[in-house]
């Protein structure tokens, strides 16, 4: 008798932590947001490992969990579209005086590689897709040589949210 009393207390608290840990899975957010921004990616856009397709996005800067490093979250606003949290380097204080995306021109869509937030008074950055190479590069006699200029770059406006 005393064995099954323990197996059902047993067993109601490890539902319990169950249940407990596959909320807070469901529900994770930035512990604490710094930042809440949206804009709209008008191309195909590779940001750190993931690829966004053209559309409407928010964006979070903040640490996951108090005392971490800041994360960005990108949450699409199409329903069942991407969302994911990119790791970011502080590359200090920016001179930009509006929000944005500093993006990489490669072919037809777009590599992400800082966001500015004057608001916050910094600038980060992003690791670069595995296998991009930004520089622009030139033909000549039938092979392809590196270029010392950079692609185009393209700025994308982020407009600050309500927190």
């Amino acid at each position: 008798m005393k064995k099954i009393r323990s197996f059902v207390t047993m067993f109601g608290l490890s539902l319990a932590l169950l249940t407990l840990g596959v909320a807070g899975a469901r529900a994770q957010d930035l512990a604490r947001t710094e930042f809440h921004g949206s804009f709209n990616l008008p191309v195909v856009t590779q940001w750190g490992s993931m690829t966004l397709p053209a559309g409407n996005y928010n964006v979070y800067y903040g640490p996951i969990h108090y005392g971490q490093d800041s994360v960005v979250e990108i949450v699409s606003e199409a329903k069942g579209g991407p969302h994911g949290f990119i790791p970011t380097k502080e590359l200090g204080r920016t001179s930009a005086t509006n929000n944005s995306l500093v993006c990489m021109r490669d072919g037809t869509s777009l590599v992400v590689e800082k966001l500015d937030l004057p608001t916050l008074g910094k600038s980060v950055s992003f690791a670069m897709p595995r296998g991009r190479d930004l520089l622009a590069q030139r033909q000549a006699r039938g092979k392809y040589t590196v270029a010392k200029e950079q692609a185009p770059i393209q700025r994308i406006s982020v407009n600050l949210n309500e927190k």
